[in-house]
């Protein structure tokens, strides 16, 4: 019934801009971005004593019945969730269903109250009114993950329309077969914003380079997956449009956010964020949520890993982890490296495209452990200097014994939720 409900754009807005919550959060937002970094722990620690106080009344979190402080509590991993899910939840009150994207193939059955899906709607709408785009007036187009059309149907339309103001397309028709359907149907919809995986919107933005598009909006909204270097520009460059690269997930346990290279922030209270350090300048996110009574997620290990600025020790963690400071950005999934069968690794494949103008994409599939599939979409630019400047990039970060192939396609590889990553180890998820 929810699913049915949420196709009515006039419910679905009732719901995630629910007035008796919503006017309250964004209120709330404004007033603790000028807190103190004393205020700050102190309204922290408030709100996680009262998520704990949920918490240990369920069987999940049995074990830490007497824990009053949130340190006092181990670290949830996903696949404890994911093994006993009911432990988790209350039964005590409903819950509106969701799921994470299951890249791995095991997506993961979450629950939220009506207040963390209000609560994450308007603290969207704070970020973009930071960009100077009130969200919930505008004409918004999404090019992410929607699957509404079979992927062997090649005769347009290759979008659909929810109500006056939202236009859905299909990322996994994207490509320079059908671009000028695309361009013609965004030009005639004229969005004010764009909400894209990074990868389609670097598609999008590639494409448009090559054959040409009167498409102009004021910004995008990047989300799900890790921002590309240089893509902030090209989109300003070539739609005109300012990008924000929100960090969420559907556990709802921190946000982020970036509208300038290189100066990411924690949303505070959105949730309560530790950054465990691993490696050199690199934090583990581990977050809490504050906002959700009926799955109230504790100290979640999201796999996710945060570049901090160099030399930043413990104090500086904090005030990062409180919104105070900003950090580099989120680098990715823990796991998105190249693992090799000496047990070393390859980390920031991403930047193998740097100065490279013969592709619209590049990804990388590790098939074995000395085995890489180079996925490559080409542009009007691609030659036979752009696979060698692959290479050539590729084996400045990987070893010789690692054997490549190239796979030219029209358009990116993506995993059965609509992401095109830059890394996909296949041994994963065999």
């Amino acid at each position: 019934m929810f699913e049915f409900l949420k196709r009515a754009p006039f419910v679905e807005d009732l719901i995630r801009r629910n007035p008796i919550f919503y006017s309250q959060f964004r209120q709330l937002l404004d007033e603790a971005e000028a807190l103190s970094e004393a205020d700050r722990r102190a309204m922290r620690r408030r709100l996680l004593a009262r998520s704990v106080s949920h918490a240990i009344r369920l069987p999940g979190y049995r074990d830490a019945s007497g824990a009053i402080a949130i340190d006092a509590l181990p670290i949830l991993t996903k696949e404890i969730l994911q093994a006993r899910t009911p432990d988790f939840h209350s039964h005590q009150w409903p819950g509106i269903p969701a799921s994470t994207g299951g890249s791995t193939g095991r997506p993961l059955r979450l629950l939220r109250s009506a207040r963390s899906i209000v609560v994450e709607q308007a603290t969207i709408d704070w970020l973009a009114a930071k960009a100077g785009v009130a969200l919930d007036r505008c004409r918004i187009a999404v090019l992410r993950g929607d699957h509404f059309k079979d992927p062997n149907d090649q005769q347009p339309p290759f979008w659909r329309r929810d109500g006056a103001r939202r236009l859905v397309l299909s990322s996994n028709h994207l490509g320079p077969a059908h671009f000028r359907d695309f361009a013609a149907t965004l030009e005639a919809f004229q969005p004010d914003v764009l909400h894209a995986y990074p990868s389609s919107l670097q598609l999008l933005a590639s494409l448009a380079e090559e054959y040409g598009t009167k498409l102009r909006f004021p910004l995008a909204i990047t989300s799900s997956e890790t921002l590309r270097p240089g893509l902030r520009r090209r989109v300003r460059d070539v739609f005109g449009a300012a990008l924000l690269d929100h960090y969420g997930m559907a556990e709802r346990v921190s946000a982020a956010y970036s509208l300038e290279d290189g100066v990411t922030s924690f949303v505070f209270p959105y949730a309560a964020t530790e950054l465990i350090p691993e490696g050199d300048d690199a934090c583990r996110v581990v977050g809490s949520a504050l906002w959700n009574t009926v799955q109230p997620l504790l100290r979640y290990d999201t796999g996710d890993i945060a570049l901090m600025p160099p030399r930043t020790d413990q104090r500086r963690r904090e005030r990062i982890a409180l919104g105070l400071e900003p950090f580099l950005r989120i680098e990715g999934r823990a796991s998105d490296v190249l693992e090799l069968a000496g047990g070393s690794r390859v980390y920031a494949l991403d930047q193998v495209a740097r100065g490279i103008d013969g592709a619209s994409s590049i990804q990388f599939l590790q098939q074995e452990s000395d085995l890489v599939q180079i996925i490559v979409v080409p542009n009007h630019h691609y030659g036979a200097d752009t696979i060698a400047a692959i290479t050539r990039n590729f084996y400045r970060k990987a070893p010789r014994s690692v054997r490549i192939e190239f796979d030219l396609r029209d358009a990116p590889y993506r995993l059965p939720n609509g992401k095109a990553p830059v890394f996909v180890s296949a041994m994963a998820h065999v």
